[in-house]
């Protein structure tokens, strides 16, 4: 009986672990969703949600912003990741374009530094429609970025514009 009741309270932990939650946002004006595990301690924001790998090693968010606001919004991405000593090189930017369940999207990454040594930096925008775009923003740190990239990727798989 003991070893069953282990079991199951280990089951139950390892469970609670990675079950994702669904957040629309913003939450004044909900214009997409995305799924962030829990023990990444997701957390709202003005325009989105963000939230950490439970190693502290990735950061994520996303943010709406209207299409014809793109400048204002490279501005404050570039000031926030200054504001946390993220710093990227820019000889080492490059560029993507694809889709992402059905939707355009165009990423801007780079190698860089923060605080605590090598990251890698990331700005995403994805087109919900011809009014918005979810600006997803990224920094890992070179340590653990090959861990937390799958959960990364679950992450960008699950957005979707709200319905």
């Amino acid at each position: 009986m003991n070893k069953f009741l282990a079991a199951t309270a280990i089951f139950l932990i390892t469970a609670s672990a990675s079950v994702a939650g669904s957040f629309t946002f913003p939450a004044d004006e909900p214009a997409a969703t995305v799924e962030i595990p829990d023990d990444w301690q997701p957390t709202a924001t003005d325009y989105g949600i963000e939230g950490n790998s439970p190693d502290a090693g990735t950061y994520i968010s996303f943010d709406i912003a209207g299409v014809e606001d793109m400048d204002q919004v490279m501005t404050d991405v570039f000031a926030f990741l200054e504001e946390n000593g993220v710093t990227p090189d820019p000889a080492s930017q490059t560029e993507s374009k694809g889709e992402q369940n059905g939707m355009p999207y165009e990423t801007l990454s780079w190698k860089g530094t923060d605080k605590d040594g090598p990251v890698t930096i990331g700005v995403g925008f994805i087109t919900l429609s011809d009014e918005k775009a979810a600006i997803v923003t990224y920094w890992a740190s070179a340590e653990t970025e090959e861990k937390n990239i799958p959960e990364v990727n679950k992450i960008l798989e699950s957005i979707k514009p709200a319905q």
